[in-house]
């Protein structure tokens, strides 16, 4: 059975640093300003806002006055005749209000050609007049949409002015209700959040949009109460933001159209009375020379009209998105959250599912916030937590990767001359495969030994003899890490190694003897080459037995080596001692005969082991 790769402290640690630096870097961002911030989080959460088109209603109409027909109207300047005649026509034609996206100024003369005519026609609609801010101290105009403000109503940023930009007199009178047409853009300049009301010398205006739906709804007041503010006009409700401003959905290219009817059709008569009949209709102008075009999230350049009719189809269809006050504190919770997650997450599996992970946890966060955004009309920042749970699997993964790095120089530098290579990318690749703290486990040990090398040794000058010894230990050594086993240490001329440590070795037994028949081959070619034979080296014995055995780190003051114990180890010792008074090369012990398949064993019965006392042991046939 394959073995479960254990979850180290390695993965732990490096888990937590993770997890510790997405938290200050959700926290860090959290506490920024959000101005330094909006270049990121606004075009989110406009991507969000563009992935389905609002709901549409059939109770908002524009009427445009387009760049192709604007000559058909006297141009820049706008004929008053022309407009006394569309404002009557629509009139006529049933709408139940019209809101005036265009400021009638001067010349104010009651002589100017249409001017009685179009005084007469506002005053025939039930018609709000739109006005613009205006740095002047012009002072307030007349107020005709009442507006009153709760004293509860937290508005600290509502846009105000000290003066404004009305028609001429004479229009304003005969309208019935006055009402801003100014539009606020953010700091890219596209327009997200259009104002309810503002103030003009201290006195509070609706919105064009807003005025239209109040005359629609045939009440006296719109109201502004509560903290966070809301407004209230009739039976309608919005959510406002600190500036009174309402968050928009803009409709799409294809609701514009469907909604948007030609002033020059009207006037030829090519609009049945059922198009405008019962509808708040918008008039205004898409022709670029009366400067009406502002950015929105999903248009470059919206008629400042078709924005108003938004504001208007938001309040009707109760769909203009809220951002929660709660919706910071979430943010930085959910942020957190993803943050420590993917961090934990990213340490624990392999880089490439950490990624599908990653993306995966990408998709079903701005999944969420498009439901919050489109289903339920709350506005989800998705930018802090979509941060946070990329830095969390980066963060994770840095660590991770430099407590591997750290690991595979300790394992390379512990186990390159001692560990096959495979083994040794094995441990590189899961370290913790390697229980440097000590584990217990069945493994095979094997020890050889040189016969009669100490009386050798003393006829040899020194620089010969760590020649000779260099030349067999690098053939043993060869044999052992071919075989699968390890080199655990030199003991003078001898070596040990076990196999089955500190990996797995399938059949290590019988690994053990192949190696051992292995080293005999060599030792007796090593002994008889020319360059060695003058020396009269000893035949190597070999003791080799299987059994439970402790592995780990031993050693102090910095001076530590990955060893074994065990009584196996100690009985594979004193049965290479044994040899030399059974006549053998090899003997095998009990247990590591048990576990030896298809090779013939000769049994020698029950020997006396020194300081072990009386075992069977086996050895190899001649």
């Amino acid at each position: 059975m394959k073995r479960q790769r254990p979850k180290g402290k390695r993965e732990l640690w490096s888990g937590i640093l993770g997890a510790l630096v997405a938290g200050c870097v959700a926290v860090l961002v959290w506490l920024v300003p959000a101005s330094l911030t909006q270049g990121i989080r606004q075009p989110a959460i406009d991507f969000i806002s563009n992935l389905s088109a609002p709901p549409e209603t059939d109770r908002v109409a524009v009427v445009d006055i387009t760049a192709e027909n604007l000559d058909s109207f006297g141009g820049r300047n706008l004929s008053r005749q022309r407009l006394a005649e569309l404002i009557g026509e629509i009139t006529r034609l049933g709408a139940s209000v019209i809101a005036l996206d265009l400021v009638l100024g001067e010349p104010c003369d009651n002589a100017q050609a249409g001017t009685t005519e179009l005084v007469q026609s506002i005053a025939d609609a039930r018609l709000t007049m739109g006005f613009l801010l205006s740095g002047s101290l012009s002072g307030a105009p007349p107020v005709h949409s009442p507006v009153a403000i709760d004293s509860k109503a937290q508005i600290p940023a509502i846009w105000s002015s000290v003066g404004a930009e009305t028609s001429c007199a004479g229009f304003v009178e005969a309208a019935a209700g006055l009402s801003a047409m100014s539009l606020a853009g953010d700091f890219d300049a596209r327009v997200r959040s259009v104002p309810a009301f503002v103030l003009v010398d201290n006195r509070a205006y609706p919105s064009l949009g807003l005025d239209a739906v109040r005359l629609a709804q045939n009440t006296g007041g719109i109201f502004l109460i509560g903290n966070p503010p809301q407004l209230r006009v009739g039976g309608l409700m919005a959510r406002l933001d600190g500036a009174a401003g309402m968050h928009a959905r803009f409709s799409t290219l294809e609701q514009m159209e469907r909604r948007t009817i030609a002033a020059l059709d009207i006037l030829n008569g090519q609009v049945e009375p059922e198009q405008l009949s019962g509808k708040i209709v918008f008039l205004g102008s898409s022709a670029p020379e009366l400067g009406g075009l502002r950015p929105v999230s999903n248009d470059p350049l919206r008629p400042s009209v078709q924005i108003h009719a938004d504001v208007a189809a938001n309040l009707l269809l109760g769909s203009a998105p809220i951002l929660a006050h709660w919706s910071g504190a979430f943010s930085l919770l959910t942020a957190v959250a993803f943050g420590i997650s993917l961090s934990f997450i990213a340490v624990t599996v392999r880089p490439l599912a950490a990624f599908g992970i990653t993306m995966a946890g990408l998709f079903l966060w701005f999944s969420f916030c498009a439901i919050a955004y489109h289903r339920l009309n709350m506005i989800v920042d998705p930018f802090l937590p979509a941060l946070t749970l990329v830095i969390g699997a980066m963060a994770g993964s840095a660590f991770q990767f430099s407590a591997v790095r750290r690991a595979e120089a300790v394992i390379r530098n512990r186990f390159e001359q001692r560990l096959p290579a495979k083994v040794v990318a094995q441990l590189v690749a899961e370290p913790d495969l390697l229980k440097l703290k000590g584990e217990q486990r069945e493994a095979t040990s094997l020890f050889t030994d040189i016969e009669g090398f100490s009386t050798t040794a003393e006829t040899i000058n020194p620089s010969e003899l760590i020649g000779l010894l260099d030349g067999y230990f690098e053939g043993l050594t060869g044999i052992i890490i071919t075989r699968g086993g390890m080199v655990d240490r030199t003991i003078g001329d001898g070596i040990h190694a076990l196999f089955n440590a500190p990996v797995d070795l399938e059949n290590h037994a019988q690994a053990a003897l192949a190696c051992a028949q292995d080293i005999l081959e060599f030792t007796e070619n090593f002994r008889h080459l020319p360059t060695v034979a003058p020396y009269d080296l000893g035949r190597t014995r070999i003791g080799i037995e299987t059994g439970n055995v402790v592995l780990g780190d031993v050693g102090a003051s910095g001076k530590v080596d990955y060893t074994a114990f065990g009584s196996a180890i100690n009985i594979a010792s004193r049965l290479q001692d044994a040899n030399k008074r059974m006549g053998t090369s090899i003997l095998i012990g009990e247990k590591a005969s048990s576990y030896i398949k298809n090779v013939d064993l000769v049994d020698l019965g029950a020997i006396e082991i020194r300081g072990i006392g009386m075992m069977h042991a086996f050895t190899t046939k001649p």
